[in-house]
């Protein structure tokens, strides 16, 4: 499950807003404090789960942090076109009508919603998020949920989220937000349909370009994890020097063949894995998300040392073949 960036995007901004020092909040975080800000980029859900844990840890606000700062989601701004859409709509009907159409700017995939229920003033339903699992981005959506009547004027409301349980309430006898008198507003509804269908398009176009950005991003981790592994899994050469290989119980004519062999589908392992990385590197060149991918991995010491390890390799293979040669002619 992907979540959405407007969630450590909008904590940034606000304990940026209370003064406090980021420095040691994104140093502790392998996350890219570039993609952390950007609003339509999405991370795994357990990475900002984690993220959130850091900043409460950090953070000097006394309070429940991630309630607060939901609730001053229209005063942030740190939800990029969703704050937009928000704004045009005339009620908050348009959005807590369909809660998985809310969601789906948070949750990725979107979350289907079960049990759904609606009265004058209340909506509930079930969705397979659990609070138990991720507390406190579940807090920060509930009370982002209770935000949405401020960005046309009204009071919050109030949202209770037990485990997949999701329930959001206002006061009877606050004007109900499903009434369809809407005597402030006097938008063309065509207009503003076209207007915030293009919004939502636009927000779509860059998820699904940013989701596309962090797959590739993926694969190339994943590449140079498994270059490592089969790194890892070579004979430590150091050790094996010490004692001469003829002279070790497993090595014969044939165990030499094996590993000779193996030798060279490592050297074709590396080469296959150089070009889908020089490839992928050369479709986002200047990607930080990729720069710190291959730091990461220390690929830079990975590719230069791979062929000296296989070089060093096959004369060790040498030099026992020889050396096994020679005692057989004794």
């Amino acid at each position: 499950m992907l979540l959405s960036c407007k969630i450590t995007s909008s904590v940034l901004t606000f304990l940026e807003q209370q003064g406090e020092d980021l420095t040691p909040l994104l140093e502790s975080t392998p996350l890219h404090q570039e993609f952390l800000r950007d609003p339509s980029y999405w991370m795994q859900a357990q990475d900002i789960e984690k993220f959130l844990e850091t900043a409460q840890k950090l953070s000097h606000f006394e309070g429940p942090l991630f309630e607060r700062i939901g609730h001053l989601s229209p005063d942030l701004r740190s939800w990029g076109v969703l704050d937009s859409v928000l704004r045009m709509m005339p009620r908050p009907q348009e959005i807590l009508a369909q809660p998985e159409r809310f969601l789906s700017y948070f949750i990725s995939p979107a979350p289907p919603v079960d049990r759904l229920n609606k009265t004058d003033s209340s909506i509930e339903f079930d969705l397979p998020v659990s609070s138990m699992q991720y507390p406190l981005v579940t807090t920060f959506l509930k009370s982002a949920f209770e935000s949405l009547p401020l960005y046309v004027g009204q009071p919050l409301a109030t949202c209770s989220w037990d485990n997949i349980h999701l329930k959001l309430q206002w006061s009877e006898e606050q004007k109900s937000i499903f009434s369809d008198n809407d005597p402030g507003h006097q938008i063309s509804p065509e207009l503003l349909k076209s207007v915030v269908s293009s919004l939502e398009k636009h927000q779509r176009e860059l998820e699904e370009k940013n989701r596309e950005l962090q797959q590739k991003n993926e694969q190339l981790l994943q590449s140079q994890q498994e270059i490592e592994k089969e790194l890892s899994t070579r004979v430590d050469l150091q050790s094996v020097l010490k004692e001469p290989l003829h002279k070790l119980e497993f090595i014969d004519q044939t165990s030499i063949e094996v590993l000779r062999n193996n030798l060279s589908r490592l050297g074709d392992y590396m080469v296959r894995a150089q070009q889908l990385i020089t490839m992928m590197v050369a479709q986002d060149r200047m990607s930080p998300a990729v720069k710190q991918a291959m730091k990461k991995v220390d690929w830079d010491r990975v590719r230069s040392q791979f062929p000296e390890v296989i070089f060093e390799s096959r004369q060790v293979l040498e030099q026992t073949q020889k050396q096994q040669e020679v005692e057989n002619h004794v």
